[in-house]
């Protein structure tokens, strides 16, 4: 046990004199996990559009134009519609700028043909280089002018009274005269209060969550469903690249001298296996550090997750024993250690959510270390325990690493 101990340290030492290969494996999954996270993380909390950029150009300054302006600063509207009011010339450079989705013109006269009674149009110049946001402006004034047309046309004898105010100083206005017309609006208010006062239909707003289906999610979601698929397609690479000394140190003849000594075939064996082990639970948990500090990934009751890296990285350092016993030289290892990588990293979810892929892929997925990684990640962050990953991981890896330990004896003393 002591010179496994010895050979151990005398490896991770050798190792970590010349880190690079490590540390780029460590940063190419981070920098990957942010890069993918900026890209499809929502961009507000809240889940809701922004602000749809609204340019006004008000050419009647009347009374309709400015009942248009006020139904822009309703709260409700506030926080779907960010309006600027301009000149048309201003509006347009904007508009070819890009700097907004609509540009609403209320034309001139547009208060006296209402008042009128007369057609008139509202122009709404949109944005074609997008397609949804300029087609609400469109329905929402739209929606606008149907209120506007139909209370002109309900109260069309009270509108009479108020153009002659509109129009003449105050001396002229036929005060006696309008009197009546203001009662008569006053009951037709009453009325339509009686009808529309309380409503028979109500609505009421509900948050359902369908079947399956996830809730919207922040950015730091995003980071803590990256991150873990990343990790583990990364720490396969590292551990890899650390249990090419089984191969190396049978090609470089440093095996033949070692077993010249008191140290054993097991012991050289044993120590390459741990090494392996230790130092991809160490990539890993230097992964969560960087991922807790920088991308604030919720990884879950941290004792769980402990346990999962640690048999996952046991998985890994077993399956690269059996692997590199079964290769001939390190030419062959890099050949052939890359493809697999991938395709349990493309089959196992780190490359593409399983819940997308073909049944095909996702029946393939089941045997490969990064399903049951990422699977046993997400029931830690939901505070479970990941019973079914450790199980699978850790009993498949017994497996390999009996399969391995006799290949490599056997190996060693040829």
């Amino acid at each position: 046990m002591r010179r496994l101990l010895l050979i151990l340290g005398n490896d991770v030492r050798r190792h970590l004199k010349a880190p690079w290969a490590i540390v780029i494996f460590i940063a190419i999954p981070l920098l990957m996990t942010g890069l993918i996270g900026v890209i499809f993380a929502p961009r507000s909390h809240s889940g809701q559009l922004p602000p749809i950029a609204v340019l006004l150009v008000d050419q009647d300054k009347g009374l309709a134009s400015k009942l248009i302006l006020g139904s822009f600063d309703v709260d409700q509207m506030k926080k779907m519609f960010q309006v600027t009011v301009t000149d048309e010339v201003d509006g347009a450079r904007r508009m070819k700028r890009g700097r907004a989705s609509a540009m609403v013109v209320i034309p001139k006269g547009f208060t006296l043909d209402l008042l009128e009674a007369r057609p008139t149009t509202l122009r709404v110049v949109k944005n074609p280089s997008e397609q949804f946001l300029p087609d609400v402006v469109e329905e929402f004034m739209a929606t606008m002018g149907v209120m506007l047309s139909g209370a002109i046309q309900a109260f069309s004898e009270e509108v009479k009274g108020l153009r002659l105010m509109l129009d003449g100083p105050v001396e002229r206005i036929p005060w006696e005269t309008l009197g009546p017309e203001f009662g008569k609006a006053q009951k037709k208010i009453a009325a339509a209060a009686k009808y529309l006062n309380p409503l028979l239909i109500g609505l009421k707003e509900e948050e359902t969550k369908a079947a399956g289906a996830k809730a919207q999610s922040s950015m730091t979601d995003i980071f803590s469903i990256i991150l873990p698929g990343m990790a583990v397609m990364f720490l396969l690479f590292i551990v890899q690249t650390l249990m090419r000394d089984l191969l190396s140190d049978r090609e470089d003849g440093k095996l033949r001298r070692m077993l010249t000594t008191p140290v054993r075939p097991l012991e050289v064996i044993g120590a390459r296996i741990l090494g392996g082990w230790v130092m991809g639970v160490a990539i890993l948990l230097i992964m969560v550090a960087f991922g807790t500090l920088v991308f604030h990934v919720n990884w879950g009751p941290f004792g769980f997750f402990l346990l999962l890296v640690v048999v996952a990285a046991f998985w890994t350092a077993a399956f690269f024993a059996l692997f590199h016993a079964l290769v001939r030289n390190r030419n062959q290892a890099g050949a052939l250690g890359a493809p697999i990588i991938l395709a349990f990293s493309l089959f196992g979810g780190s490359m593409m959510n399983p819940e997308v892929m073909p049944k095909a892929f996702r029946a393939v997925g089941i045997v490969t270390p990064n399903r049951w990684f990422i699977d046993g990640a997400a029931l830690v962050r939901e505070g479970r325990f990941p019973l079914a990953s450790l199980i699978v991981l850790l009993v498949s890896g017994l497996v390999l690493l009996a399969l391995a330990v006799p290949t490599l004896r056997r190996r060693a003393l040829v």
